[in-house]
């Protein structure tokens, strides 16, 4: 029986150049039946326009080219021997050039790897149905400038597959498979269909790369080497209900500016990520399955891109990371089961709303360093529920979360990173809330509780919290440590198995308007430390009279005149002076920096002696607060910038003196007219304090179209300086000279930044100092001849221009605990003292 679109052969009611049904011209090949041709070739040079050529089973040698005409090209039998097209030469089997062919259930088949393709065409319709293709050819098919469609092909053992060059046309109920390289090519102006294709051993599935487009849609993908989905070079695919698994690459892959869409697409089973985004693409990923992936289910390099209502489970690696200045955004992902952390933050910003995390293997959040913001946060399980970790500088934002079930902490921040979150709620932790090192914490609206207590904080960090609750079922609700810092507000501490607020620190506390509910132990431990302020709650009966909590004896709790700021300054270490005083000795107890603090009490005298002069009714000369830090990375410049503004408050100079810190990426908008709108944004948070930006000569850059941005934001920032004059100071920070021509750029930066502060480079020795420092805080010993091999290292450091002197030395530390750990892992029961010591042989060699 012939097929549906076979006309009779010769020998059966035509012969060969009859004309067939409904007038159409049909020519016979066969290498048997008289009267027919020998040639496919000789046939189609034969044919007329609308030919149709009914070809027999066979093997036919040579090229068939097809110039300027319309023409069918068939084989006579839908089963049985096939019709074999074949080709030994370095040219395509079928090559079509401004024609319309269309080749149905052939074999085609070349034997020279110098072929470009087995079947080309230029400028033309191709169509190909129920055809196989395979051979030694570059590729299988070629599409340029023109349209191809492949109906129900085999494609196999090629190099490549189906290539489409400023072309359309589509692919589909295909199977490709065992290709070095792609199966489809959307290349430039190209914008091909995918559908309903098998996609097996291949080393790209759909690749897209300068400018081209397509959708892919309905196609599974296995066993792919590279990637199901590759897009780069500007392309735009649309990827729809696909499925990938079992490949050792990764599902999709965006970069170098390349977009796209993906909607609701499984990717499974993987060695390499779920999705990969680098380069500065910005695809859209809606509703994605990723589960059992060798490494993260959503890698983000430097890129932005939407992320909306994914689910990722089983991931080996963390489940998303955002690295290197990527700033993505999230909405609505599940991250489940995670074998290590869910979410990796580092040196990257980004929103994150309506993320929902389980039990991953470490760590639901890690931060290391960046600006992310988060919304309608749930985390369960794992060890810590949000982590900033690193010494690179973070800026954490939550508005509304719930952590529950972490074993070790809810929240747990440490080096110099910022969190300010509100309406957070830590609970079934061990502990809620760890701060370490000089990290900055603020929470409002929250409620914080663990079983050893629900709140630590050690080193020097500093916690802020208004509005909020906090318990430590077993132990205190407060543990402060070392030289931490708490100032809490109209809060309520209950339900401790001890202590309400345990204090064993030096720094300054705050405990203002304060409940204390059954609470086992005191309200406040050790209240009458010098720099320990705890004023209670107003009753009605004496709503003008604040009380003091272990600060004040029997009688009048407020001192002379009811006074609370005279009782202060009555207590030893009390007043503004005491935590002016306390500030000045922080900032003496940094290492190095000589020349900057003897800047910083310089400007302090000054402030002093002008409120006196100006008490007394003498002329004050008006002065600058705004500063200029010039210097290297790492030496020290955040960290005297947030003292400087609680100076500034403890003088009376600003009603808070919180420190804003900002870079160019928070001032600089995408679109003329953004940037005003984000640099006033940016100076709203920081009134009352300080606005410290960081490489503020970033600014007055040139970033091809977007250079005049910067000097907006420049120029906005002039001008909010001089309106809110009193509200705000302002320290813009960097380079030497890049900060001289960033003065330089508008002339009213000159006359209100006329203050400059220079940080240098620290020495070895002072490098050492913090090291030693660091080691102290963290329970280690350096032995003798570990200092005196660290010193050494230092010196050749320091030649490094990338060392990055404070941070340097902080990631230096980082590595030689890392090497003891190493070192002592083989050890089952390690002493104390072996614990403690740190050897020479924990010092990373130079270039590690």
């Amino acid at each position: 029986m012939l097929p549906p679109w076979a006309v009779a052969l010769p020998g059966a009611g035509a012969t060969a150049g009859e004309a067939g049904p409904m007038g159409i011209s049909t020519l016979v090949v066969s290498l048997t039946r008289p009267g027919a041709y020998r040639a496919i070739g000789a046939a189609v040079a034969a044919a007329p326009h609308d030919a149709v050529i009914v070809v027999e089973p066979g093997h036919y040698d040579g090229q068939v080219a097809v110039w300027a005409k319309a023409v069918t090209i068939r084989a006579a039998l839908p089963t049985g021997p096939p019709v074999v097209v074949e080709s030994r030469d370095a040219a395509p089997v079928v090559y079509c050039e401004d024609a319309q062919v269309t080749l149905q259930g052939l074999l085609l088949r070349t034997w020279s790897s110098e072929a470009p393709a087995t079947v080309s065409t230029v400028r033309g319709t191709l169509t190909l149905e129920s055809c196989t293709i395979t051979g030694q050819a570059d590729c299988a098919v070629i599409s340029e400038r023109g349209t191809a469609y492949l109906q129900g092909c085999h494609i196999s053992g090629m190099r490549r597959g189906v290539a489409f060059i400023d072309a359309g046309g589509g692919v589909e109920h295909c199977r490709l498979w065992d290709l070095d390289e792609y199966a489809v090519l959307s290349k430039r102006d190209s914008h091909p269909t995918v559908r309903h294709c098998h996609v097996q051993d291949v080393g790209q599935g759909f690749e897209a790369f300068e400018g081209g487009r397509g959708a892919v849609e309905d196609c599974q993908f296995t066993g792919v080497r590279q990637a199901a989905v590759m897009a780069s070079s500007r392309s735009h695919p649309t990827v729809r209900r696909c499925r990938v698994s079992g490949g050792r690459g990764s599902g999709l892959t965006f970069s170098g500016s390349a977009s796209g869409q993906v909607e609701d697409c499984e990717l499974t089973d993987l060695e390499g990520c779920g999705v990969e985004v680098s380069g500065g693409a910005e695809p859209d990923i809606r509703r994605c399955l990723i589960d059992r992936v060798g490494r993260n289910g959503i890698h983000i390099n430097g890129s932005r891109g939407t992320f909306s209502d994914c689910t990722v489970t089983a991931s080996r690696l963390p489940a998303v990371a955002v690295i290197d200045g990527a700033a993505p955004r999230v909405d609505g992902a599940v991250l489940r089961g995670a074998q290590e952390d869910a979410l990796l933050i580092r040196a990257a910003a980004g929103q994150y709303a309506n993320l929902e995390i389980s039990n991953p293997g470490r760590y639901a959040v890690v931060v290391q360093g960046g600006g992310p913001v988060f919304t309608d946060l749930t985390v369960t399980g794992g060890e810590g529920g949000i982590v900033l970790d690193g010494a690179l500088d973070a800026d954490v934002r939550i508005v509304g979360a719930t952590v529950r079930g972490a074993s070790k902490a809810g929240i747990a921040a440490g080096g110099p990173g910022r969190l300010a979150g509100t309406a957070v709620q830590l609970a079934d932790a061990l502990v809620g809330l760890v701060g370490t090192e000089t990290t900055s914490i603020s929470l409002t609206d929250s409620t914080i509780s663990g079983t050893a207590a629900g709140v630590i904080g050690t080193g020097q960090a500093s916690l802020r919290l208004e509005r909020s609750t906090v318990s430590g079922r077993d132990g205190s609700g407060v543990v402060l440590r070392e030289q931490s810092r708490l100032e809490m507000r109209t809060g309520t501490v209950r339900d401790c198995g001890s202590d309400g607020v345990q204090v064993e620190t030096d720094g300054p506390v705050l405990i203002n308007q304060c409940e204390f509910i059954n609470v086992t132990g005191e309200p406040v431990r050790d209240a009458d430390r010098p720099l320990v302020s705890v004023r209670a709650p107003q009753s009605p009966d004496d709503s003008d009279k604040p009380t003091s909590i272990g600060s004040a004896a029997s009688g009048d709790a407020t001192g002379r005149d009811g006074d609370p700021d005279r009782r202060d300054a009555d207590r030893p270490g009390g007043g503004a002076d005491a935590g002016v005083d306390a500030m000045l000795a922080e900032l003496d107890a940094m290492i190095g920096l000589a020349a900057v603090k003897r800047e910083v009490r310089t400007l302090v005298h000054l402030i002093r002696v002008s409120e006196q002069r100006r008490k007394a009714n003498l002329p004050v000369l008006p002065f600058s607060r705004h500063l200029v830090f010039t210097g290297p990375p790492g030496t020290g410049k955040t960290t005297v910038a947030r003292i400087y503004g609680r100076l500034l408050a403890h003088l009376g100079m600003l009603p808070k003196g919180q420190v804003v810190e900002v870079a160019r990426v928070d001032l600089v908008g995408e679109y003329l007219g953004s940037t005003a709108l984000k640099t006033a944004a940016v100076f709203e948070r920081a009134l009352g304090g300080v606005l410290f930006v960081d490489e503020a000569y970033t600014l007055a850059r040139q970033f091809g179209t977007t250079s005049d941005y910067g000097l907006e934001a420049i120029d906005t920032l002039v001008k909010l300086i001089e309106d809110r004059r009193d509200q705000v100071v302002v320290i813009v920070a960097g380079y030497p000279a890049e900060m001289e021509q960033f003065l330089a750029t508008n002339p009213g930066l000159a006359s209100r930044f006329t203050k400059t502060i220079e940080f240098v480079d620290y020495t070895p020795d002072e490098l050492l100092a913090i090291v030693s420092g660091l080691a102290g805080q963290h329970g280690y010993d350096l032995t003798e001849s570990t200092a005196v091999a660290l010193l050494d290292r230092l010196c050749e450091a320091v030649r490094d221009p990338d060392f990055g002197n404070g941070r340097g030395a902080r990631k230096l530390f980082g590595a030689m605990i890392e090497r003891q750990a190493g070192r002592l892992a083989d050890i089952p029961a390690p002493t104390t003292e072996q614990l403690r010591l740190l050897l020479p042989v924990d010092i990373p060699p130079t270039g590690n």
